[in-house]
């Protein structure tokens, strides 16, 4: 059983579907009545894996997640959580408190039973959904079954054993506490016992002996010490009781450390005892304790920004200190790093100490704005912890249903635009209500949810792709999400989170927006370019092979995609003309399906299927008599021709964004027009891969060749500083210092992984580490070697290039 859809009536911001309330075509659910007629629920639809919950400022985001517990538990909320400006609000006797509803589908025989055991329904063969229930009036709480092929909902049932719903599988709701964050150090006190006492700390124990030292006189008498004796209690009375939110931090450092990394509680009580006694052996358990916790973490593989990220405790005392190790090879205390980091590792240790209960229930995590504490390429990360959550590649692990609210674009994996529901606040009464086409519209009402949606805008460190209209856009960004649907490779799709799609408004627009990214400043972020096979794209091409201001050059001319030129002549075209623009890529039968869709939502007037049109009649016949090629106006074109002619309709338009839409909404399988041709839903399939795989190598390289920029550009600034003091001489460590000086400056990229372990050749070939004091013996070979390091990865990078070739 899966929970499918989450209902909400007189719940805070969550009044009732005023839109739906008013389309004149509504049908009330059985479960829409009221004393005062029908009201719908606010529905939340939720993915089988993960759904991420976006929207404005006080829109309801958090109401949402609420909902979702009370539906599912009954508990956490009462009549003063009833919609303050609903109708209903203090008048209505019956309406006293919100209404919340849970619908089920995937139902086994073994649920079925349950339900007919804890309702009495009877007999529920081919039954497929169960809708549970709480509301005013009784039955409180009810079970509503929909089955057999007229998909008619059975009259409410009184659920007479609520104990029945943990038999059924409700699923459990839990949270990762997002304001918790991993502690600085932890009492061993409260690792070994559990004691919640508070850690003693360096501050504290220099406070106390600098005290003793300053004042040892207090203690030289009887007398002495009864004159200062409130002195004396001032200054141990930093010692104290641990606070609740400190205890919080303990313990999910104790699931670090008892759960995740698999030690001992024994330990730590050996660790107290050892600290007394043996010093060598109590360093030995500390050894210990970081061997398992590198070993349980494996951290480098989830924080992307720092591949040689190391979490390890340091012995002080009375506490465990967190101490951390970047890829400098320096170590930092927890104080000295940002919230980010400290927020990110609890929602990671959260993750990995969570349990599977041991009923065997299902469960979903709730979530509320993760994103407050975290970079972007923080939210990135959690995103891959919370597809660990939901589609777990440990066997061992339970899938678990994901529902989380976020203010951040950064959160959003725009790879699965079907996750999104986006939430609007209307007027007055009206409350929130959920955006139904939010993906479909290419996520426009995100854009009033954020602002202005960051992650779509140009320039901001992803590689752009600059592309010539918005309905480039769309298909590009839906035909990816398509191929990843059909299980395709990820080499041959795009990853939309790493890619910005920049529509220029116009061929001609493209030259000038590749400046404005790469003509001005000094940080150059990659950009790869696709243009139409026509007039408008050849000129196009042209500008960019000119270049900027002063001719300087703006992009590498491989970095230039033109359609059926180059490595994309194999794609394929219902047009006989050939590929002119990203629509011919559409087999014809698609197109027609995409025309259908289009005409039913925006043109009722015209229904395409009933004009059983040809697809050879719809481009221009070939005259081989004739001296000149006819120009190629392309398939949506020729297909909008078409459709006027048959219909009647001299002045029919067929829009570009609106057709692309329709295109993926067919190639994703709606149901709602004949769908096309399997061959030629191949075809599709075939002609977007070449054309996505072009791009994606293409992106690889931009990015590739604007990393080897960078490295060569901040290697040659310290070369430069370097030998502008050291003309012909430099003492060991002050190479030293160079190499730390760069590596500093480097990213986690495999080409600055190389120049990483060039520098520490050095350290043998110069003899660094003998006598750092002593100056180089080989300074002119050192001089050649900081000079080859500059240029290290464009040699390597023109290599891979020519092995690619």
């Amino acid at each position: 059983m899966r929970l499918h859809s989450i209902y909400a009536r007189f719940y805070r911001s969550l009044n009732y579907d005023f839109v739906r309330a008013s389309d004149e075509n509504y049908v009330p659910d059985p479960w829409d009545g009221t004393p005062a007629g029908n009201y719908p629920f606010v529905r939340i639809r939720l993915r089988p894996g993960i759904t991420t919950i976006v929207g404005a400022n006080e829109s309801g985001k958090s109401q949402v997640l609420r909902a979702v517990e009370a539906a599912l538990t009954g508990d956490g909320f009462d009549r003063s959580d009833f919609c303050r400006y609903s109708r209903f609000f203090g008048i209505d006797k019956t309406l006293t408190s919100p209404e919340f509803g849970a619908l089920y589908t995937d139902l086994t025989a073994d649920d079925l039973r349950v339900v007919e055991s804890m309702a009495s329904l009877g007999t529920l063969s081919g039954v497929d959904r169960i809708a549970i229930f709480r509301m005013n009036d009784t039955p409180v709480l009810r079970v509503y079954a929909r089955g057999g092929s007229d998909g008619v909902w059975s009259p409410p049932a009184n659920v007479k054993t609520p104990t029945a719903l943990a038999r059924l599988g409700v699923p459990v709701p839990f949270r990762i506490d997002a304001d918790v964050p991993l502690p600085d150090s932890v009492p061993i006190e409260f690792l070994a016992t559990g004691t919640k006492v508070a850690g003693v700390g360096r501050e504290i124990l220099r406070t106390i002996w600098d005290g003793l030292v300053t004042n040892s006189k207090w203690f030289d008498t009887d007398t002495s010490v009864q004159t200062n004796a409130s002195s004396i209690s001032a200054l141990f009375s930093a010692a104290r009781a641990a606070t609740p939110d400190e205890i919080k931090k303990y313990e999910l450092a104790a699931d670090l450390l008892l759960k995740v990394a698999g030690i001992q509680r024994e330990l730590f009580t050996e660790l107290q005892t050892a600290v007394r006694t043996k010093n060598g052996y109590a360093n030995s358990i500390v050894d210990t304790i970081n061997t398992q916790l590198s070993r349980a973490l494996d951290f480098p593989h989830w924080w992307s920004q720092d591949s040689h990220f190391e979490l390890f405790v340091s012995l002080y005392e009375f506490d465990l200190v967190f101490m951390i190790r970047d890829r400098t090879g320096r170590t930092y205390g927890f104080d000295e790093r940002s919230d980010g980091m400290k927020y990110f590792l609890s929602y990671f240790v959260q993750y990995l100490a969570h349990e599977p209960r041991r009923d065997e229930r299902p469960e979903i995590l709730l979530m509320d704005e993760p994103d407050r504490f975290l970079s972007s390429s923080g939210q990135q990360d959690l995103l891959r912890v919370f597809e660990d959550f939901a589609d777990p590649k440990d066997a061992n692990r339970t899938p678990v249903q994901v529902v989380y609210v976020t203010h951040s674009p950064f959160l959003i994996d725009k790879n699965e635009a079907d996750r999104i529901r986006v939430l609007e606040k209307g007027e007055f009464d009206e409350g929130t209500r959920v955006v139904s086409n939010s993906s479909a519209n290419h996520y426009e009402p995100l854009r009033s949810a954020f602002g202005s949606f960051v992650a779509e805008t140009a320039f901001i460190g992803n590689c752009n792709l600059m592309v010539e209209g918005a309905s480039d856009q769309v298909l590009i960004a839906g035909a990816s999400r398509w191929l990843k649907s059909r299980g395709e490779s990820a080499r041959d799709r795009l990853d939309l989170n790493h890619i910005t799609i920049v529509p220029a408004g116009g061929t001609r627009h493209i030259p000038y927006l590749v400046y404005l990214a790469r003509g001005r400043d000094v940080d150059k972020p990659p950009v790869v370019v696709l243009l139409d096979n026509d007039k408008a794209g050849d000129s196009a091409r042209a500008d960019l092979a000119v270049g900027g201001a002063y001719g300087a050059k703006l992009i590498d001319e491989s970095l230039v995609l033109q359609l059926g030129q180059g490595s994309l002549t194999s794609l394929k075209s219902s047009n006989p003309l050939g590929v002119v623009g990203i629509e011919d890529l559409i087999p014809i039968d698609v197109a027609l399906s995409a025309a259908a869709l289009y005409c039913r939502e925006f043109v009722p007037a015209i229904d395409v299927p009933s004009l059983q049109i040809d697809g050879a009649t719809i481009f221009p016949a070939g005259d081989e008599t004739a001296s000149v090629e006819p120009k190629n106006e392309g398939t949506l074109k020729y297909l909008q021709k078409r459709l006027a002619e048959l219909s009647g309709m001299p002045d029919f338009h067929l829009d570009k964004v609106a057709f692309a839409r329709a295109t993926i909404d067919v190639l994703t399988s709606n149901p709602a027009v004949p769908p096309p041709s399997a061959a030629d839903v191949e075809l599709a399939a075939h002609n977007f891969k070449i054309l996505l795989a072009e791009v994606s190598l293409r992106q690889r390289q931009a990015e590739r060749a604007e990393s080897v920029e960078k490295i060569s550009s901040r290697i040659n600034r310290a070369k430069r500083d370097f030998t502008r003091t050291h003309h012909d001489q430099a003492r060991k460590e002050d190479v030293a210092d160079l190499i730390e000086e760069i590596s500093n400056q480097l990213d986690n990229s495999p080409e600055s992984e190389e120049v990483r372990a060039s520098m520490r050749g050095w350290r043998h070939q110069f003899h660094l580490d003998t006598d750092p004091r002593s100056l180089v013996e080989d300074f002119p070979g050192l001089v050649r070697a900081i000079e080859s390091l500059a240029y290290q990865s464009l040699r390597q990078g023109s290599e891979r290039g020519s092995l690619r070739a």
